[in-house]
């Protein structure tokens, strides 16, 4: 299988990537707001540094991802299929 994106075919990856890792913060700072008493700013301390690494362990993630996005959505022009002779 041969992948020839286009010129900013990845932004897609970008946003997905943003968005997942945005929830998961959010999800993240909630719940220990919700269940236990710590002041914003330790939630805040104990929230960054495990978003920061949620975000580079869902980086590799997000773009197979994507790719299987634009797979599934764009096979119609045959970008998929090796040429013959290459």
């Amino acid at each position: 299988m041969v992948l020839r994106p286009e010129q900013g075919g990845m932004t897609g990856q970008m946003y997905l990537s943003a968005a997942v890792t945005e929830l998961i913060g959010v999800l993240l700072a909630a719940g220990l707001w919700f269940l236990t008493d710590w002041p914003v700013w330790v939630i805040l301390l104990a929230a960054l540094p495990l978003i920061t690494l949620f975000s580079y362990w869902f980086l590799p993630k997000g773009m197979a991802l994507w790719t299987a996005v634009d797979y599934l959505t764009d096979r119609h022009d045959q970008r998929w299929t090796p040429k013959s002779g290459s």
